[in-house]
């Protein structure tokens, strides 16, 4: 089974690549009566052909689009409620969400939030609304994806800033599964190098950390073969995609990896990386945060036996005859592509927020728990500052 096939696999969802805008006409021609409602950042979608895109295709299918355009980089609880109140406006036949994760995060939460009549800070946390009331259903988002990174389209998971407490949210929630995923690869030709590394970075960071993931093997029995077409997708194509932005078929492959990293991740959750960089938003691209912490993780989880078998089955990918080999080998293809080294090069991150960074496991035992290599609470603030130590001082490549 080929790379595009493996989308098939993807249960309660669609995920379409071939002729892409004649599927959404007649998705949106089957839709109830009303105008559709668009999601999307502050300027991409108008640079990278994503709004003429929908448009030309709601014209095709008869519809009127209504377009929200004030989602910032990290969509905040704010953002979040003036998008809920304008879906309940609207009432809208569909929602569709177009640009990277912030844009389907944000629409995700919003209609979620737009249909249970709850407020926001209530979703928060792990099928919250679906375990209450177990009969419920929800309209779904449309996500057409214009970065190669987060799998949004893909999962049950929402990210949300909070303000006030200058921490990034959680919502998992069954219910926010997007119901059609479109990828359109040449909407991510206009992504510049910057956010092409970063977005492919977070994509193989997802699809590592849910192979490494022991623990989770049997939510879902493909799930691995995902992450390993996933892996080898990336490897081969984000040096391609960095160096050209115009390649078409390095553009496609990244567009199929995330997506698949985005359906390991929805059975096997990411780990320590995601849980120790959820406050240095706005400080480091996501994506190289996690791509830069997770060898130390990576270490750490050897402890558990199965991970270092885990690990040598990646030695064709990054070439190794030991566990520790394969890591380091991973971090030089992270050289090659890029990204830094060192904690201590990057601007925004501070001796100081790693401090606290090591204190904060405890507001996510999940994570803790969950991690390949569980990570005991009273333990976590010693073994998280070994970790930050080490990524601040830098790998040492074999």
């Amino acid at each position: 089974m080929d790379a595009t096939e493996l989308l098939t696999q993807a249960p309660g969802e669609r995920i379409v690549t071939d002729s892409p805008r004649r599927r959404l006409v007649s998705e949106l021609r089957g839709r109830r009566p009303g105008r559709v409602l668009v999601f999307t950042g502050r300027h991409s979608a108008d640079a990278n052909g994503g709004r003429r895109f929908i448009e030309q295709a709601a014209l095709e299918a008869g519809r009127e689009t209504v377009r929200f355009s004030d989602i910032e980089a990290e969509p905040a609880i704010g953002t979040i409620e003036k998008m809920t109140a304008l879906i309940r406006q609207e009432k809208p036949a569909a929602v569709i969400a177009l640009g990277g994760g912030s844009a389907m995060d944000a629409a995700k939460a919003a209609y979620l939030s737009a249909q249970s009549g709850w407020p926001l800070a209530e979703h928060f946390g792990v099928n919250r609304y679906s375990e209450r009331c177990p009969d419920a259903a929800a309209d779904r988002v449309i996500c057409i994806p214009t970065t190669s990174g987060t799998g949004s389209e893909a999962t049950p998971y929402s990210n949300i800033v909070d303000p006030a407490q200058q921490v990034k949210k959680l919502i998992a929630e069954r219910l926010i599964v997007p119901e059609l995923a479109l990828l359109v690869p040449e909407l991510t030709n206009s992504m510049p190098e910057t956010v092409t590394r970063a977005t492919g970075c977070d994509a193989l960071a997802h699809s590592i950390e849910g192979f490494l993931n022991v623990r989770a093997d049997r939510a879902n029995p493909d799930a691995d073969g995902w992450a390993l077409e996933s892996i080898r997708l990336i490897t081969e194509n984000l040096p391609r995609a960095i160096a050209d932005g115009r390649d078409e078929t390095a553009r496609r492959n990244m567009c199929i990896a995330a997506t698949l990293g985005g359906m390991v991740i929805r059975f096997k959750p990411t780990g320590l990386p995601h849980l120790a960089s959820y406050s240095w938003f706005g400080r480091l691209e996501h994506g190289i945060a996690v791509a830069m912490l997770l060898p130390g993780c990576w270490r750490y989880y050897l402890g558990n036996p199965s991970v270092a078998e885990r690990t040598m089955r990646l030695a064709g990918l990054f070439p190794g005859r030991t566990p520790e080999e394969v890591i380091a080998s991973f971090r030089r293809f992270l050289d090659s592509v890029g990204v830094p080294g060192r904690l201590s090069d990057c601007s925004g991150i501070t001796p100081e927020l790693l401090a606290a960074t090591a204190q904060s496991g405890p507001a996510n035992r999940m994570k803790l728990e969950s991690a390949p290599r569980p990570v005991p609470v009273e333990e976590s603030a010693q073994i998280l500052a070994s970790i930050l130590e080490d990524t601040w001082q830098g790998e040492q490549s074999c």
